[in-house]
């Protein structure tokens, strides 16, 4: 049954118009909404107590629709009452036009669908579990986004269920006809941490800072590398060196951080004080040892310095 129709409304009069013409349309029109519309009208909410159902409530305190709504019609809010044709079958039914399932293995569900390693590129997109087990390189959660088969982007979250919060790893990867590598996301929890690398590769966080004894360091995924030396003190600058004087023996300082190889490594060292009176110089021995020499035009007591080397950790 389709929904009622309603005739045009006649003309509604003017007061401007004489008395008993005015009269007559009013009559006229009266006349009409009391036969026309009211049956138009009657038809109407027929129509409405037959074919719609007010979901959990009257509407304005008048029950409107079905009491016992006839089969396949639509009488309640919640996603598990929609059913037929154009409702996905299951979490991973990707034909056209259908409605997406909530729960129950689709998505938002506590425990969506596992996906097995084979099916990759054949699978809808969709959120999914999937397993080291299955084929995949980790266990974790993966979110599929697809133009086409064998076309789309995959963004997986790492992770176990025995250890669910030992990794922040969030990792992505594109395909063509088949998809390439993963590449890590940057983001606010492994941007800082331990750096580390695979055949030049970078595998750990981007940048690295630490420090111990032997003073502070910072290395970046690309292999930079800085140390800091704490500051010398107490040193005396009284060694006669033709014109000028120097320390008597070569401080020795062993950076904080190895570096990859002592032909990478350069630096300075850096007069705490007035450097017209004390100056120093440094030779990189090897990756870990640097020997560092303070220099002054006349003899001084008590001078300090400190060191810095940049260089590669790889």
């Amino acid at each position: 049954m389709s929904i009622p129709g309603f005739s045009p409304f006649p003309e509604i009069p003017q007061r401007s118009t004489p008395e008993a013409d005015f009269d007559a349309k009013m009559y006229a029109l009266f006349q009409h909404f009391a036969t026309t519309h009211r049956n138009e009208l009657l038809a109407f909410i027929e129509f409405l107590e037959n074919n719609s159902t007010v979901i959990d409530a009257a509407l304005n305190g008048t029950t409107i629709g079905l009491t016992d709504p006839a089969a396949a019609k639509f009488t309640t809010l919640e996603a598990d009452s929609i059913a037929g044709a154009a409702v996905q079958a299951n979490a991973t039914d990707a034909s056209d036009g259908k409605l997406l399932t909530v729960g129950a293995g689709g998505i938002l569900a506590t425990n969506p669908p596992n996906l097995a390693d084979p099916a990759q590129l054949d699978a809808p997109a969709g959120l999914y579990s999937i397993a080291a087990s299955d084929g995949w390189p980790f266990d974790g959660a993966l979110l599929q986004l697809r133009r086409n088969a064998g076309r789309g982007v995959q963004i997986a979250a790492r992770g176990s269920s025995s250890a669910p919060n030992a990794s922040s790893e969030v990792l992505l990867r594109t395909s063509g006809n088949s998809f390439g590598g993963w590449a890590q996301l940057v983001h606010t929890e492994n941007l800082l941490g331990t750096v580390s690398e695979s055949g030049g590769t970078p595998t750990g966080a981007v940048i690295e800072r630490g420090s111990n004894a032997n003073g502070e360091y910072v290395r970046f995924a690309d292999g930079t590398q800085i140390c800091i030396s704490p500051d010398f003190t107490n040193l005396d600058v009284t060694e006669t060196t033709g014109a000028l004087y120097r320390t008597a023996a070569p401080i020795s300082w062993t950076p904080p951080a190895g570096f990859g190889g002592a032909i990478s490594m350069s630096g300075a060292v850096l007069s705490q004080g007035n450097s017209r009176t004390h100056w120093g110089t440094l030779r990189v021995l090897n990756s870990n040892s640097i020997d560092i020499s303070v220099f002054a035009p006349t003899p001084a007591t008590d001078r300090a310095v400190r060191a810095m080397v940049i260089g590669r950790w790889f």
